[in-house]
């Protein structure tokens, strides 16, 4: 998913910022948050603090919190039918 970097005049640790939100941005349209905000912050670390990545990092966490929230609620559904089964299936 390369991404072509339009102004020359940028220098090296812009072009590797622009490169990596880019690439983060790929990651998060389909929707693999965890690859995005590890981008998200290499980013951060060329020294380039915006506003913009700042909320991509938040997002990121957010959906991530989500997601281990859903993965937990749906352990414990699964858990639970797993039990009920055993259950039905020995008495």
């Amino acid at each position: 998913m390369a991404h072509a970097i339009s102004n020359e005049n940028l220098s090296p640790a812009e072009k590797k910022y622009s490169e990596l939100i880019h690439q983060g941005d790929d990651f998060f349209r389909i929707e693999i948050f965890r690859n995005a905000k590890a981008l998200y912050t290499e980013a951060l670390e060329c020294g380039i603090h915006t506003q913009e990545v700042k909320e991509k990092l938040s997002e990121c966490n957010r959906l991530l919190a989500y997601e281990r929230k859903v993965f937990s609620i749906l352990g414990i559904v699964f858990g639970a039918i797993a039990i009920v089964t055993y259950l039905l299936l020995t008495f």
